[in-house]
């Protein structure tokens, strides 16, 4: 009788304890990712870890059982499925072809890139898409922007024919430093400078744009040599432009012949005048690096802490041809039928033409590179120069992380490329690129291991922009959305 009274009262004490309990579970509004696999660049792989995000922010990081006590008002099983930091694509161009603009934010969130950095473009055209995506976080990418790109004479971009007025002159100090007050009233996060500017008017510009902490990103000037342009402040070069001519034992004689051929005696276009120069040194300089030279430029780059973005997918594209296939085609009924069926007829007539040994050698030179600027130790961020030359927003950074592995960083080092490095490149480190509390809640939710195949980056099952989840669902009928353009 004892035993059995002992037992029942014991029963009853456990119901009571129960029932307090999940009386005191507190329900609370937000996300709860269950036993999923994090991987960033920061802290590795995680496994079998549980997060918690309210509002806009990772709250915190645990196993399921340090949550038991918690109703979260949504909730994901992780199970098997990987979360990375959202993407970012560093080398955009939103008005490029305004045509395609009005697709543009949305193609980037379908794939997963929440973060884009606009490198050359009218302002009037950005700032309102700038406004756009600061008004709508969780809906719209994070937009940085550059504003036009700023120029000598001739200047490249000028708008006239075909070519988008992409750029601005600053043909004496006094305009160009006008030009950067201007631009950082409308609200730039970066300068561009370009490939005509003469060396005391960008040295100007470099100085100017330190004074106001506005990072200053472009192609190194014809004029002067990437270790100038590096030693100066350059916060990051693009495409590797114009840095192979820096890399041969007589770079100052190069470096001559070229101003010289600035001096434009002909009177060439911009755009005409700097494919001269390219033709006349590229080759040379890729068959006549000279060892020691290359090592003091990569010290000079590493020193500075002068990232890199190679945009691979627009300079190899043209080897590469990775756009001549059923799945990048079908990414063309994404956009909107007067661009994607531009972009259908052109690229089959350019498909059809044999591969120039022109274009087999550069993009050779530049997957090299890509493992020397590795060895040595030179940051890199992921970039591609969307939406030139057939590449489809959103769509092709994935293809630019595949093109950086093919070249020789690591998975890891190919996703730390579109994550912490371009929060470290605006010094937002403690917001962005790794999970962990207290950073912003920027992730995508994968079917499949990164780590293992670069290219499982596409096997996206969630986005979550600034807290805001848009589950597959949600992506389906974006995609629709985007087909009906």
């Amino acid at each position: 009788m004892r035993t059995s009274y002992y037992s029942r009262f014991t029963l009853i004490i456990s119901i009571l304890m129960l029932t307090r309990s999940c009386n005191n579970r507190q329900t609370i509004e937000g996300v709860l990712i269950e036993n999923v696999t994090a991987i960033d660049a920061k802290n590795g792989m995680q496994e079998q870890t549980t997060i918690l995000i309210k509002a806009n922010k990772i709250t915190k990081i645990g196993s399921t059982e340090d949550f038991k006590d918690i109703e979260v008002s949504n909730t994901i099983d992780g199970t098997g499925k990987f979360l990375i930091p959202g993407l970012w694509d560093t080398h955009i161009h939103m008005v490029y072809d305004q045509d395609l603009t009005p697709a543009m934010f949305d193609l980037f969130l379908l794939y997963g890139i929440t973060s884009v950095r606009d490198t050359g473009g009218e302002i009037d055209l950005l700032t309102p898409l700038k406004q756009e995506a600061d008004n709508d976080t969780k809906n719209t990418p994070r937009l940085k922007i550059a504003g036009p790109l700023l120029d000598g004479v001739p200047t490249v971009y000028n708008g006239k024919g075909r070519l988008p007025k992409l750029g601005v002159s600053v043909p004496t100090i006094s305009a160009a430093r006008e030009q950067v007050l201007t631009l950082q009233k409308e609200g730039v996060d970066i300068l561009k400078v370009y490939e005509m500017l003469p060396p005391e008017i960008f040295t100007s510009i470099l100085k100017l744009a330190d004074s106001l902490e506005l990072p200053v990103t472009g192609h190194v000037p014809l004029s002067m040599d990437a270790t100038e342009a590096a030693n100066l402040g350059m916060r990051s070069m693009e495409h590797l432009r114009n840095l192979e001519f820096a890399f041969v034992k007589n770079w100052d004689s190069l470096k001559i012949s070229r101003r010289t051929m600035l001096e434009n005696q002909e009177q060439l276009s911009g755009m005409k005048l700097r494919s001269n120069i390219h033709d006349a040194q590229r080759s040379f300089a890729f068959a006549n690096e000279n060892a020691e030279r290359k090592k003091e430029v990569l010290a000079a780059l590493r020193q500075n802490q002068t990232w890199q973005v190679p945009t691979l997918t627009i300079i190899t594209v043209a080897a590469e041809r990775f756009f001549d296939t059923p799945e990048w085609k079908e990414t063309f009924n994404l956009v909107p039928d007067t661009v994607g069926n531009g972009w259908a007829s052109r690229l089959e007539k350019y498909a059809a033409t044999p591969v120039s040994p022109k274009f087999r050698e550069y993009a050779d030179w530049m997957f090299k590179m890509i493992a020397e600027l590795k060895a040595a130790d030179v940051k890199l961020m992921a970039g591609t120069d969307t939406p030139i030359f057939f590449l489809t927003p959103g769509y092709s950074l994935h293809e630019e992380l595949a093109l950086l592995v093919k070249g020789g960083l690591t998975p890891m080092e190919a996703l730390d490329a579109a994550t912490l490095q371009p929060a470290k490149y605006f010094n937002m480190e403690n917001e962005l690129g790794s999970i962990e509390p207290g950073m912003l809640a920027d992730l995508i939710l994968l079917e499949a291991n990164p780590l293992e195949n670069i290219r499982n980056t596409t096997t996206i099952q969630a986005v979550i922009r600034d807290g805001k989840v848009h589950d597959k669902i949600a992506l389906d009928q974006l995609k629709k959305k985007l087909e009906n353009l």
